[in-house]
């Protein structure tokens, strides 16, 4: 055959495909998409849950690509995340034997898990399997019942970072047997029926470096944080404005049978009935170092109480004296600075005085932010001179705020005639 033929039958420039070439290539193409028509991506649950989403490798999005987070997380392989964007989200979310990463968005409107108004946590970490997860940017609350806390950590290490957990009625958080850390957390505003308000760990170790612990309340110990049997630690924290209802020890932390380990944190304003306003320790050992106790309320052991323990306290500042801050066997104070220039405290107690007003922990009868006790008594009756010349009791005649007759008595005033005036007032 000619080459001018041989070209002809090619399509003259010797490159064109045979026909039965060009109907595989159409087959192929067909199958293929039959085939993915019958098997969605695996990055999305079902065609139901499909939304308007860039596929990220590793990543699954909510609600980009899943209607929930739990959606997401049942979808998950190990060791993938979960991104979630800011917003509301109404349910519980369970982890169980899977390692991912569950992260919201940075700042204020951060993505929050609010509850569907069951009893139980808000997010349940469980199985060994769970080892490693990390949970960040996040906002959990409206957790209901004795259980409902914001977060449950069953015996596996986890890393929460810049979470706020607040609003809960079964604590903020709950740790069982895990060696957990939280970095930047905020625990605020939640409460427990008997033990740790805002934090509650039970025989494991766990760590909280910068983080706040406020506001928090509990029946009988811990209010702000309970830990037993375990070793808890704090670096750089605050635990502030934390109270126990009744019976109670611990306004800000209480310490059972185990270690409990301060470093730099501040423990403020935290309030107990029976002893230990700021933190106590039971049956245990307290190493308290480079803390700062300021305004802490109970009936005994403003700053610190104990029982059965031993408690370290080094390169610390307590506001009020020795001897009404602390109370309890083994307590160390020998590395501790006792101050009254935190702020006016007049009767020593280490707590601000117009807070101590304020809560009508203290009476003030004139108003005028000293405590009565610390106001002037002339007659040494228990009341304040003001309240009782403003109460008609005794005269002032010459309106100087102090009674006549101690005025009289002082020799700063002449009353002749011994009717109890002083000469020439002759004002009621």
């Amino acid at each position: 055959m000619k080459q001018s033929q041989i070209q002809h039958q090619r399509g003259g420039n010797g490159r064109s495909l045979p026909h039965a070439a060009i109907l595989l290539i159409l087959t192929v193409v067909a199958m293929i998409a039959l085939f993915r028509g019958a098997f969605p991506s695996r990055s999305i649950a079902s065609t139901s849950e499909i939304v308007s989403a860039t596929p990220i490798a590793g990543v699954r999005q909510v609600p980009e690509e899943y209607p929930t987070i739990q959606a997401a997380v049942d979808a998950a392989s190990y060791g993938e995340t979960i991104l979630v964007a800011a917003g509301i989200y109404h349910e519980r979310v369970s982890i169980n034997e899977k390692k991912i990463t569950l992260r919201g968005i940075a700042g204020d409107a951060r993505a929050q898990i609010v509850g569907d108004d069951r009893i139980g946590p808000i997010l349940k970490i469980t199985g060994a399997g769970s080892t490693g997860c990390e949970f960040e940017h996040l906002f959990l609350t409206n957790g209901h019942g004795s259980n409902g806390c914001g977060i449950l950590i069953d015996h596996v290490d986890v890393l929460i970072r810049d979470c706020v957990l607040s609003g809960n009625s079964g604590g903020g958080a709950v740790n069982l047997g895990s060696s957990s850390t939280f970095y930047g957390c905020s625990f605020d505003g939640n409460a427990a029926e008997i033990a740790g308000g805002g934090f509650r760990n039970e025989g494991g170790s766990p760590t909280m470096s910068d983080c706040t612990v406020k506001t928090n309340t509990a029946g009988t110990y811990g209010g702000g944080i309970y830990s037993s049997a375990g070793r808890m630690t704090l670096m750089n924290s605050t635990v502030s404005g934390n109270s126990t209802k009744s019976g109670a020890w611990g306004g800000g932390i209480y310490s059972a049978a185990g270690e409990l380990l301060a470093f730099n944190t501040i423990i403020e304003k935290n309030s107990s009935l029976e002893s230990g306003g700021g933190v106590f320790v039971a049956s245990g050992e307290a190493s308290l170092s480079g803390c700062k106790f300021m305004g802490n309320y109970s009936d005994r052991g403003w700053s610190v109480g104990s029982v059965n323990a031993t408690v370290s306290m080094n390169d610390s500042t307590v506001c009020g004296d020795a001897r009404s801050a602390m109370l309890g066997e083994g307590i160390n104070n020998a590395g501790v600075i006792f101050t009254s220039a935190c702020f006016p405290d007049l009767n020593q107690n280490g707590r601000d005085d117009a807070e101590e007003i304020a809560l009508g922990l203290t009476p003030d009868c004139d108003g005028n932010g000293v405590p009565d006790a610390q106001d002037p008594d002339c007659n040494q009756n228990g009341i304040v001179d003001r309240c009782e010349i403003r109460a008609g009791w005794v005269r002032d005649c010459n309106a100087n705020g102090v009674p006549d007759r101690c005025e009289i008595e002082w020799g700063l005033e002449i009353d002749t005639d011994g009717d109890g005036r002083i000469d020439g007032c002759n004002a009621e």
